[in-house]
């Protein structure tokens, strides 16, 4: 994407094109800078022909000498950390991602690089390729077991009778282990044994076996919504897997929160207790459809991006660039009090969701601490004329923090509960089961009873923590020649 960088000239000409997105709020421009997600990296393999001194093929080493410049320009000019970078040298090449990784800050968990531009492209627009199903990995007794965080509606794996719950112990046939797990998940096609765990006996039951393949599947992160009688008083119940842009599931956001609105809901559970990340300007619709109604009317700051010193005096050309704003969607409930269910796989624009809206109105954290990660990253890749020097990599390195309108950041360990309450997944409370301790927490909170939540079943299994490098904890910003689309 970008063969050439200079700030004054081509990196304000594409921050004054972003910023027509910012203030018109067109959904549809806009989404196609503003995204997030979380993949690995992928190698690229060298020859060994025609070697130089240092073991790299001339013309491998003359691309790759050129695409890494470009990388260090990139960072050079808006990574979060830049000060922190090396000198460059045009007498070494390294391949992209090997060179990427080693300009990275030791504080930087979260910059990545692939060479697949085109399916992450349409990863985060909401339509992978995919089984449809969000896995967690538990530790026991030195195996791996997999339990169902959530399924897809129309999905394989829905199709296939996969469940909220379900404990997946053997691929295959395989056992996992911590050695293979990776390996076996990542299969397109495969037979899934689903087991029952005996607590009295420790072992698990094989209780069904279902076979899945991977397919393009409509990934709509509305995944359950409804109304909940508490005392007479009608609460609004919202779980969203993820802040994917696609205008099907924005309109199907807007509807969930009409049937709020003519049911007279004035206090909302957000299940954000799966929810990694994503597109800001799907927080900026959901905060503009929950916020007090005179917050949305007033047009008031919901967030703001701070960036190093470089992109500082571009944004300070035109504060309102790099300003998130509640808007009008049409759609506003008017709530009074919010309620997010959370744990630690929430993460960056559900924590940009949550802080947003905590001046504005009674927000309480139902759950455990939340991923701690208020950073963000551009998307550079061959897309805007004048950079198609990176061919199919896709750069994505932290270029700025989230804050709210009162300034509030640095959340290193978490946003902190306010009722603390630990997830049970081994139970297999499916969404909406007043059972299950978090949601039956927020109930107590809202109905005013004593806090009589059912506690989360003991069980010796041991949450196995994701790479943040490939976990989907991110908050992006695309930066694309799309204006006219």
């Amino acid at each position: 994407m970008f063969v050439a960088f200079t700030l004054q000239t081509s990196f304000y000409s594409i921050f004054v094109r972003m910023k027509s997105s910012f203030g018109n709020i067109n959904p549809t421009l806009f989404a196609k800078r503003v995204l997030s997600l979380a993949i690995g990296l992928i190698m690229i393999v060298s020859c060994r022909d025609k070697n130089d001194d240092n073991g790299t093929n001339r013309d491998d080493f003359e691309r790759y000498n050129l695409t890494d410049k470009t990388i260090y320009k990139i960072l050079d000019s808006c990574y979060l950390w830049n000060e922190s970078l090396p000198e460059f040298s045009n007498n070494e090449a390294r391949k992209p991602d090997e060179f990427f990784k080693s300009l990275l800050s030791p504080v930087d968990k979260w910059s990545f690089i692939r060479d697949d531009y085109d399916k992450l492209n349409k990863e985060l627009e909401g339509e992978p390729f995919t089984m449809g199903y969000s896995p967690q990995f538990f530790n026991y007794k030195g195996k791996v077991m997999m339990v169902v965080e959530y399924v897809y509606h129309n999905s394989p794996a829905e199709k296939a009778g996969l469940r909220r719950g379900d404990i997946v112990s053997k691929i295959d046939g395989e056992e996992m282990t911590t050695d293979n797990y990776g390996k076996l998940y990542a299969k397109q096609k495969a037979t899934y044994t689903i087991g029952i765990y005996n607590a009295e006996t420790g072992l698990f039951d094989d209780a069904r076996q279902i076979t899945l393949e991977a397919a393009a599947i409509e990934a709509d992160p509305s995944v359950y919504d409804t109304i909940i009688d508490v005392n007479g008083k009608a609460v609004g119940y919202y779980v969203f897997t993820k802040f994917a842009y696609n205008q099907k599931y924005n309109e199907h956001i807007n509807s969930i929160f009409d049937s709020f609105r003519e049911a007279g809901v004035k206090d909302l559970i957000v299940d954000l207790r799966y929810n990694g990340g994503g597109i800001t300007w799907v927080a900026q619709l959901l905060a503009s459809n929950t916020a007090p109604a005179e917050v949305v009317e007033g047009e008031e700051v919901m967030s703001r991006l701070v960036f190093n010193d470089n992109l500082t005096k571009v944004r300070n050309k035109n504060p309102e660039n790099f300003l998130y704003r509640f808007f009008d969607s049409g759609h506003n409930a008017d709530m009074e009090n919010v309620y997010f269910l959370c744990s630690r796989g929430t993460a960056s624009a559900s924590e940009m969701l949550i802080t947003a809206l905590m001046p504005y109105m009674n927000v309480k954290i139902i759950g455990t601490n939340t991923r701690g990660k208020y950073v963000g990253m551009f998307v550079f890749d061959r897309t805007v004329p004048g950079y198609t020097g990176l061919g199919n990599w896709a750069i994505l390195p932290i270029t700025f923090k989230i804050a709210n309108a009162e300034g509030y950041t640095d959340f290193d360990g978490g946003l902190q509960p306010n009722y603390y309450v630990e997830d049970d997944m081994m139970s297999g409370y499916q969404f909406g089961d007043l059972n299950d301790p978090m949601l039956a927490m927020a109930i107590d909170v809202i109905g005013g009873q004593p806090l009589t939540a059912k506690a989360a079943r003991q069980n010796p299994f041991i949450v196995i923590e994701r790479d943040e490098s490939v976990s989907n904890n991110n908050l992006i910003i695309n930066i694309q020649n799309k204006i006219s689309e």
